[in-house]
């Protein structure tokens, strides 16, 4: 296999691998601060959020791929509708329109910043509830590679190293 071709597929097989992380992951935390009628609402979890920027309300936002976490004890099942599903950077992680999703005992949540009072605020129906709510959030950590991950590359890299140095001579003949 001639050098430059072998040095082209390393290079390609180089650049699919290194791929940028196409998601991003936050936690959020939110207390029933003020009632407003109905019953408590407390939650948490995680939202991933696509990498394609967009803007929202003046700000940049990505779009919430999933939520995972519990709400008054029942599991979260996943973003529905077309109610905002963006988390946005700024001030507020939410927009006004904010994000709706459902439990698995059947409660259709609403998630939202409120600007004319400044506070989030979590709307509930069946049953039905409304609280002004105190909000935390903040990146979940990424992964960092184990020592043996490492080696493991390191020594892959020094392979393929040794094999695109080493030549072999070959003999050709003709008949």
């Amino acid at each position: 296999m001639p050098k430059s071709l072998m040095l082209l597929t390393a290079a390609t097989a180089l650049a699919a691998i290194a791929v940028p992380a196409n998601a991003a992951q936050y936690n959020f935390t939110f207390v029933t601060s003020t009632p407003l009628f109905g019953g408590s609402v407390n939650g948490s979890g995680i939202f991933t959020t696509s990498n394609v920027a967009t803007t929202v309300g003046g700000r940049t936002a990505f779009a919430i791929t999933s939520i995972t976490g519990m709400v008054n004890g029942s599991a979260i099942n996943a973003p529905g509708g077309s109610y905002g599903n963006y988390f946005t950077t700024g001030g507020t992680f939410l927009d006004g329109s904010g994000i709706q999703f459902f439990t698995q005992a059947g409660n259709d949540i609403r998630f939202f910043y409120q600007d004319t009072v400044s506070q989030y605020r979590v709307n509930t129906f069946s049953p039905g509830s409304s609280s002004y709510v105190t909000v935390t959030t903040s990146p979940v950590a990424a992964a960092v590679p184990e020592p043996a991950t490492w080696a493991m590359m390191i020594g892959g890299f020094g392979m393929i190293g040794f094999a695109a140095r080493r030549r072999r001579n070959m003999a050709v003949s003709f008949a």
